[in-house]
């Protein structure tokens, strides 16, 4: 792909990882929990983009969550992204585990990472009692992704397609 169609594709992927994590924040699931559908982009990047161009949709949408919900929210975001984003692509890069193993291993691993973060900011361990909630929450959550993911491949694929042509 050519430098600016590249660029204007992490754009629209961008963007719509910010569409749909927007969208989740308009409707609270029990317990805090949200399916986080907006990793879907962040896993496309990961097998079909490249490397550079997954993380910093990553991390630019933590800087959109920083923007729109605070502090608070943006450690959240950042820290389960990021510890998401590289378990994924550890295990996309060296293992032939399938696409949904790879999904709920991210989700669980964005949930544990939030946890981490949680201990720190609140200075309690307290909030360790919650584990189960987000084992379960993540593994529903990554099957979830899983699934829309390999459902969603032609619309990505035709968006890459037209974005390749200039048109």
């Amino acid at each position: 792909m050519k430098k600016t169609r590249k660029i204007a594709y992490n754009g629209l992927l961008l963007a719509l990882a910010v569409a749909v994590s927007a969208i989740e924040n308009l409707f609270p699931l029990p317990l805090g929990v949200k399916p986080g559908f907006s990793n879907i982009i962040i896993m496309y990047a990961i097998i079909y983009i490249g490397t550079g161009s997954a993380f910093s949709i990553c991390i630019l949408k933590s800087l959109f969550v920083l923007l729109t919900r605070g502090l608070t929210a943006f450690c959240m975001s950042v820290s389960g992204g990021i510890l998401s984003f590289l378990l994924m692509l550890l295990l996309f890069r060296r293992t032939k585990a399938s696409l949904l193993f790879n999904s709920i291993s991210g989700g669980i691993a964005h949930n544990m990472a939030q946890l981490a973060a949680a201990c720190i900011i609140l200075k309690t361990k307290a909030v360790a009692a919650y584990l189960p909630v987000l084992i379960i929450s993540g593994c529903i959550a990554g099957c979830a992704s899983g699934i829309c993911l390999r459902v969603l491949m032609p619309a990505f694929s035709k968006l890459k397609t037209t974005v390749n042509k200039g048109g």
